[in-house]
């Protein structure tokens, strides 16, 4: 069996113990109710050729699933055409459209494309990319930092794991003046020439609640605020007790980052309004609220509530309803 349906397959199977569940609780004779949205995630690797995509779409119509959320923007490269994105490293050299294909493919067969965009994060590979266009060789003073600067890349790649204990890799700076701008000119391109049904928005976060220290976004901080933020990072690292007062500024600084993301979802909503009306905005998210909110600056309940989102994907991959 090979990798792309072993992968839905699974996917498909956590939607199948879904239903159980609510059968489960609603009782042997009662009727539950049909699904009228049936997702999976697609990861770009699907996208390599057209044969593979071929299976994939083969294997929505078989399973009877209806939305596909398909990354196209992987770390920092394209999988369409773009005139200012790299191409992807793993695609070979051609004419090659994988989203152009792939729409093609799926027109008329009852099956939603959700543009599937991986946000924030820029790279995670320990080898740099090869493309010299790529963001990472052009732009390094949008990278997010907790506190070294310049970034050492190599340094922080090496610190990537596969489960993401540590490191995620390398992000772009929520805060930094011209990075939000950028994203907003990524999906501009991507709805404006694709007849995609849903832009999906994935990484759509800081890294961890101690990143945002890029200098460009702390001289944005000082300049919007008149604080300085440098010395409540000192206190915080060497108090064992927070003051009052300290509680007070940090929950400025965490505001401003929890600002910055938000405003980049009502961007895309204003942008999107605006280009592809009847284009589905979708995020996938931490699944508890309060971490998302305060560790990563995700205020999806906001998002769902101005109206900026049309749904929200939780990523419950944890078997603790806590978490």
């Amino acid at each position: 069996m090979n990798r792309v349906l072993l992968r839905a397959i699974m996917l498909i199977a956590l939607l199948f113990i879904s239903i159980s569940h609510h059968n489960l609780i609603a009782g042997e004779g009662d009727e539950v109710p049909p699904l009228d949205h049936r997702c999976i995630w697609v990861t770009r690797d699907v996208l390599k050729s057209k044969r593979t995509i071929d299976e994939m779409v083969n294997f929505a119509i078989e399973k009877n699933i209806n939305h596909l959320f398909v990354q196209i923007r992987g770390r920092g490269d394209s999988f369409y055409e773009s005139e200012f994105i790299p191409r992807s490293q793993i695609l070979s050299e051609g004419e090659f459209d994988p989203l152009a294909y792939l729409l093609d493919t799926a027109k008329g067969k009852g099956i939603k494309i959700h543009a599937w965009v991986n946000v924030y994060v820029l790279w995670s590979s320990k080898s740099l990319p090869n493309h010299e266009r790529h963001i990472l060789h052009m732009r390094q003073e949008w990278l997010d930092t907790t506190q070294e600067w310049p970034v050492d890349v190599e340094k922080q790649l090496n610190m990537v794991t596969v489960n993401n204990n540590g490191s995620e890799g390398l992000f772009l700076s929520p805060n930094h003046p011209d990075v939000n701008g950028y994203l907003i000119k990524v999906f501009r391109e991507l709805i404006t020439n694709y007849d995609i049904d849903g832009l999906h928005l994935d990484y759509i976060r800081y890294q961890d609640a101690e990143y945002g220290r890029n200098p460009y976004a702390i001289a944005r901080f000082k300049n919007e605020s008149g604080n300085d933020p440098g010395p409540w990072f000192l206190e915080m690292e060497r108090s064992t007790i927070a003051s009052p007062r300290l509680i007070g500024n940090m929950k400025r600084w965490n505001n401003f980052k929890r600002k910055a993301v938000t405003s980049l979802v009502k961007d895309t909503r204003a942008l999107v309004n605006e280009v592809r009306p009847d284009c589905i905005i979708s995020a996938a998210v931490k699944p508890n609220l309060y971490v998302a909110r305060e560790r990563y600056f995700q205020e999806w309940n906001v998002w769902l509530a101005a109206g900026y989102m049309d749904w929200i994907v939780p990523m419950n991959y944890s078997p603790k309803m806590r978490e």
